[in-house]
């Protein structure tokens, strides 16, 4: 519910501009070195921040002049330590130093389409007034604050700031609010205005790398 604080990390719905969306084309990025954190259902990715061509999970908010953001994690497939018989387990997160426990044949699965929009929680209410200005991403795992990934659900507590702005630097532009559009009323799990508002949003231009015109930095 948009009035108790439960962050999901960002959950692709749509693609801006009336695109086609049946799902989200998936792109799997093969990880082959040790992950010192966990990368969760909904958290963002960057490649080339370890070493060449590596996902990682992204700790800190992104700007525009970010290197290697490449999507948004949608779960991950992997073979545990010593699955003779070669079947992937498909999960929603992958834990850390996955290499180290013996785990084989890992991918991370990424929404990579730099025009997805994406339903995330706020970590304030966020008015109707916002939309169409930009805000900061927040809660990362491995980074300031002391959020940590829900290991149960495998979704990640990443989450939009408390307040939207209008810089142009800032990761998110608010796109929507989630039933803000709606014609009956306010009886909805979320509704614009919320102590903890759900929102809809893109990447800014610039933040994803598929829309910079510089390579990643390794």
């Amino acid at each position: 519910m948009a009035t108790v604080s439960g962050p999901y990390g960002l959950k692709p719905i749509n693609l801006i501009g009336g695109q086609v969306f049946n799902g989200g084309v998936i792109r799997e990025i093969p990880l082959t070195v040790n992950n010192t954190a966990a990368i969760f259902n909904g958290d963002l990715v960057q490649i080339g921040a370890a070493s060449a061509g590596q996902p990682t999970v992204v700790t800190s908010t992104p700007t525009t002049s970010s290197v290697g953001l490449v999507g948004v994690c949608v779960g991950v497939r992997y073979q545990l330590a010593g699955q003779q018989l070669g079947y992937p387990l498909y999960a929603q997160y992958l834990p850390a130093n996955a290499v180290t426990s013996g785990y084989t044949n890992i991918f991370i699965r990424v929404m990579d389409d730099p025009d997805a929009l994406f339903q995330v929680q706020s970590l304030g209410s966020i008015p109707a007034t916002a939309i169409g200005k930009t805000i900061a991403l927040a809660n990362f795992t491995g980074g300031t604050s002391s959020a940590t990934g829900n290991t149960t659900t495998g979704n990640s507590v990443v989450a939009l700031a408390s307040s939207a702005a209008n810089t142009g630097a800032l990761a998110c532009r608010i796109v929507d609010l989630v039933n803000n559009n709606s014609t009956f009323g306010g009886n909805f799990p979320s509704n614009p205005g919320d102590a903890y508002t759900d929102c809809i949003v893109k990447l800014n231009f610039g933040v994803h790398m598929y829309y910079q015109a510089s390579g990643t930095t390794n």
